[in-house]
């Protein structure tokens, strides 16, 4: 594999990650198992770049959350698909009673990483603290499906060896769009 594409594989990871702690809507997750379908060691070092992606965007999603009102950011996000008002509030309230530890269970719970974000700020906590704990937040669940991913990709090469790799694409695609159509029906609404 050439530098330009493992540079390529890495600025995706991170921009990806950083969007989705901000406005974006679609978990890094999906390029990273991506890549994990024509290499799981490929996938599974552009964990940290999505990681660092994340934790930047993170720090802006904070910064927003401490200088705009809580009710204006509470109606901007809830305006972004997977995100509800009611997810808003949980979040708030789980930060009251958990503090730090209330962004451990977001990705139990499918609940986006930048409503912590948000909130952490608007509850005036310190930001370096919520970054380090942004890691264990995020990262745990990107090693996870990168190297499932990887491992059914594996699988299904064996299972298939005479398969077009299309045949293998299109069920990768059909996973990943039937766990959003679940998604956005049962969670995030």
């Amino acid at each position: 594999m050439s530098r330009s594409t493992k540079g390529r594989d890495h600025a995706v990871a991170a921009v990806w990650g950083f969007a989705e702690a901000t406005a974006f809507f679609i978990v890094p997750d999906v390029w990273l198992s991506a890549l994990a379908m024509k290499s799981p060691r490929r996938g599974l070092k552009c964990v940290a770049s999505a990681t660092a992606g994340a934790v930047l965007g993170g720090a802006v999603t904070h910064a927003w959350g401490a200088k705009t009102g809580g009710g204006r950011s509470a109606r901007a996000l809830a305006a972004l698909p997977a995100v509800s008002p009611t997810m808003v509030r949980r979040v708030e309230s789980d930060y009251s009673a958990k503090g730090y530890k209330a962004l451990l269970t977001g990705p139990l719970r499918g609940t986006p990483y930048k409503i912590y974000a948000r909130t952490n700020g608007l509850l005036g906590r310190p930001l370096p603290r919520f970054l380090l704990w942004s890691v264990p937040a995020r990262a745990p669940r990107f090693i996870l499906v990168t190297a499932e991913i990887g491992s059914l990709g594996g699988l299904s090469r064996k299972l298939m060896p005479s398969a077009p790799e299309w045949v293998r694409w299109s069920i990768f695609a059909a996973g990943w769009i039937g766990f959003y159509t679940w998604f956005f029906k049962n969670v995030g609404r």
